[in-house]
């Protein structure tokens, strides 16, 4: 499927494609010791492109998935998506992510509220097999948002997450099909088989039904689109986990970088979860 996008959204999104160039993040783990992928420089590069006033109008929620699509695809530090939406990093349920140095961190409240909170101690970081720099805070809250101020951060929040999560699956659909049309088996590529195509099939479904809900986020007035992100994330899972199976045990290897997307999926699911659920 097509989805036609207006031609400076387009042009936006090369901007933004440009500017995340050949960053990568860290291709092996470092298992056993806190990870973040924040990346200052890459962050700065973004800036450049307008990236970082997206959340001040509901307006530019099409940039905002334009530009979230991009950073799924490459894998970006999700603080991107978090402190140009909420103003600073996401903190949930006594745990924040990107947020060691940080002096304030977005709370989320009951009835789509948001509050702007300082951590009442020191951040002890926890040990995650992502690089979302997960740390322990204890946080005070320092004053809410005013309902439609609130409103407008979540609404960007949740319409660059569906971006995000659209674009994770995107490029591991792509990645398990160049592998099956290059893999052979049985003198021929394995994407020849049924079992591969119909995994491919489903693949390629999802890849299409989240890029849709993305770009439909443009004209929801809504602020948590709960419905949507928990579906997103699932789905989301579910063509990383079909990736895998394409590409059989190589697609554990390090050497294809496929593991990143299928962790970082796990990762954005389980925040987004968390979301929802503090802002029922």
């Amino acid at each position: 499927m097509r989805f036609e996008v207006a031609d400076e959204l387009r042009l936006f999104a090369e901007s933004v494609r440009a500017a995340i160039g050949d960053w990568e993040p860290p291709r092996e783990p470092d298992l056993g010791t806190w990870q973040d992928d924040r990346d200052d420089a890459l962050a700065e590069r973004l800036a450049e492109t307008g990236w970082a006033g997206l959340w001040s109008s509901g307006d530019l929620l099409g940039p905002a998935v334009a530009g979230g699509l991009e950073l799924g695809r490459a894998v970006a530090p999700v603080c991107l998506v978090d402190e140009v939406t909420l103003g600073a990093p996401l903190s949930v349920t006594g745990r924040a992510r990107h947020a060691l140095r940080s002096r304030s961190v977005a709370v989320p409240l009951r009835r789509n509220g948001l509050a702007v909170g300082t951590p009442s101690s020191a951040a002890r970081p926890e040990l995650t097999l992502d690089g979302t720099g997960t740390v322990r805070v204890e946080v005070s809250i320092g004053g809410e948002l005013e309902p439609v101020a609130a409103a407008a951060c979540w609404r960007a929040w949740s319409a660059t997450t569906l971006a995000y999560l659209a674009g994770l699956a995107s490029r591991a659909f792509e990645l398990a099909l160049e592998h099956a049309r290059t893999r052979e088996q049985f003198g021929a590529p394995i994407a020849s088989l049924p079992a591969v195509q119909s995994r491919l099939a489903d693949a390629a479904l999802a890849v299409d039904a989240l890029t849709l809900v993305a770009w439909s986020t443009i004209s929801d007035e809504r602020s948590v689109l709960a419905p949507e992100l928990l579906w997103a994330g699932a789905a989301c899972c579910e063509v990383t986990a079909s990736a895998h199976q394409v590409h059989g045990a190589i697609g554990f290897a390090l050497e294809t970088g496929l593991h990143r997307y299928h962790r970082r999926a796990r990762a954005v699911h389980t925040w987004t979860t968390a979301v929802c659920a503090a802002t029922r």
